[in-house]
């Protein structure tokens, strides 16, 4: 089964923000705006990295996770009254809370997890790099392009004498830098072109494995994009609308993929990952 994924490269800005981003604010808003975030913060406490937190037997990350269930405790309490103001204000701490936890427990997962998390990353840093090197072979921008490659190169080759040495969390790092270039300067160097990269999958579950891994390493950007502070103000409110789709889709798609349904898997599994990208677009990242 072969499959060509395009998409035309974004400029950097935001093109396709959600209804209520681009109507003016009502009197209803403050309700809505806690209600959504009251259910990223859920999804996020009841997602495996938090429960993998709060089990890892470190006693700050265990506070942490535990202190976020106490504010979603509060929150809903405080929606209820219709203290609206006060249930948002618990919510950013418990999701500050939460991304904290989660950040520490990026350096404590199971080796074996993290061997998967670097293989996963590696596959994608590779397939991306393709690009890079056709765009190395055109005049207009193919010195920018050989530039960005070695660069990519050298972050790769790092990450694996960093995972060499046992060092799997730095590993990881390193390798998810080395995607984050790639995304950002594959962007920049095609803006308005169409991207199309040729896969072949030898069956519809094969493919849903590729999405997967394709929808981790860019999660792990929206991560890594938030740390850096791109997803302040109003659009961290934005940002998290797309990353809570992007989870409940993905969640729509393991429930299709258990009862092997894996084509319609893989068609939410896309959806999913055009949320993400729409995530990063918000914060600056001309994803495509």
């Amino acid at each position: 089964m072969r499959r060509s994924i395009s998409g035309l490269m974004l400029a950097a800005g935001l093109l396709a923000l959600p209804a209520a981003a681009q109507t003016a604010p009502d009197a209803d808003q403050p309700r809505r705006l806690a209600e959504q975030k009251l259910k990223l913060v859920e999804m996020l406490v009841a997602s495996p990295a938090a429960q993998a937190a709060a089990a890892s037997g470190d006693g700050e990350k265990a506070a942490l996770i535990e202190r976020s269930r106490s504010l979603l405790r509060e929150a809903r309490e405080a929606l209820a009254a219709q203290r609206h103001a006060d249930a948002a204000k618990a919510l950013d701490e418990a999701l500050r809370n939460v991304s904290r936890a989660n950040s520490r427990n990026a350096g404590g997962l199971a080796d074996s997890v993290q061997k998967q998390r670097l293989q996963d990353m590696g596959e994608q840093v590779a397939t991306y790099r393709t690009a890079l090197v056709d765009l190395g072979n055109k005049p207009s921008v193919g010195a920018a392009a050989q530039s960005v490659l070695q660069k990519v190169d050298a972050l790769a080759d790092e990450g694996r004498k960093l995972a060499a040495a046992g060092r799997l969390g730095d590993a990881n790092r390193k390798m998810a830098e080395a995607y984050k270039l790639e995304v950002e300067e594959i962007s920049r160097l095609r803006a308005g072109e169409v991207v199309t990269m040729s896969l072949k999958f030898n069956s519809p579950a094969d493919e849903y494995v590729y999405e997967q891994k394709r929808f981790q390493s860019n999660e792990i950007l929206v991560g890594m994009m938030i740390a850096e502070g791109r997803a302040e103000g109003d659009k961290r409110r934005m940002v998290d609308g797309y990353v809570q789709e992007a989870g409940r889709l993905k969640e729509e798609a393991a429930g299709q993929a258990r009862t092997n349904n894996h084509t319609e898997a893989v068609a939410a599994m896309e959806k999913a990952f055009v949320q993400l990208n729409r995530a990063l677009q918000a914060m600056g990242v001309p994803a495509f």
